[in-house]
């Protein structure tokens, strides 16, 4: 038997485990978190994400979690602060096992307190989406970004300023190597010639 539950978003992120005696739960829907509970530092949730899960007991004491997580998220551009918008959506296949520790957690492998009697999935959830997010976001990809010097959006506009192509950090070397190539070699100086 399979309980569903057509949710309008998680109370509290939390599934009550007691359900899962009676057999699968599946769960589809939004999920109604506080922006802040996500904590996913410069990137921002544009409505609430959508989940569609199937939940259940594996018999030795753990849970596993299938199905699909999709948010639609803003970021700034890397390049030049522009806002991103773009829907990441990613498949989930997660346990939950009683039987290790915090420490030993790996990738879809998570620690479940024995004593608990609820399952909180946002952690879970949260780390899965953070490893899904592009590290680098852009707005498209030819982006320009901004001056260096000036901070001109140079997708929106041209700036006059010039950006030298040295190195500063290589000024002490240029001092030692003479610009003239035969300066170098010392030809022409009149060194050697007897």
């Amino acid at each position: 038997i399979v309980e569903t539950a057509m949710i309008m978003g998680f109370p509290d992120r939390l599934l009550a485990l007691e359900r899962l005696a009676a057999g699968p739960v599946e769960l589809s829907g939004p999920l109604r978190a506080d922006r802040e509970a996500w904590d996913l530092d410069d990137v921002s949730l544009e409505g609430d994400p959508l989940i569609d899960l199937r939940i259940e007991e594996t018999g030795d004491g753990a849970v596993r979690l299938r199905g699909r997580l999709v948010v639609d998220v803003e970021q700034e551009c890397r390049r030049c602060l522009d806002p991103v918008r773009s829907q990441v959506g990613l498949d989930l296949d997660l346990r939950f096992d009683p039987n290790i520790g915090p420490e030993e957690e790996t990738e879809a492998l998570y620690a479940l307190d024995p004593k608990v009697a609820e399952l909180d999935l946002l952690p879970a959830l949260r780390e899965e989406l953070l490893l899904a997010l592009p590290d680098f976001a852009l707005c498209r990809d030819g982006c320009r970004g901004l001056c260096p010097l000036c901070g001109t959006n140079r997708n929106e506009d041209d700036c006059d300023c010039r950006i030298e192509a040295t190195d500063p950090r290589w000024d002490a070397l240029r001092e030692k190597i003479p610009s003239e190539p035969d300066a170098a070699t010392g030809a022409g100086d009149g060194s050697g010639d007897d």
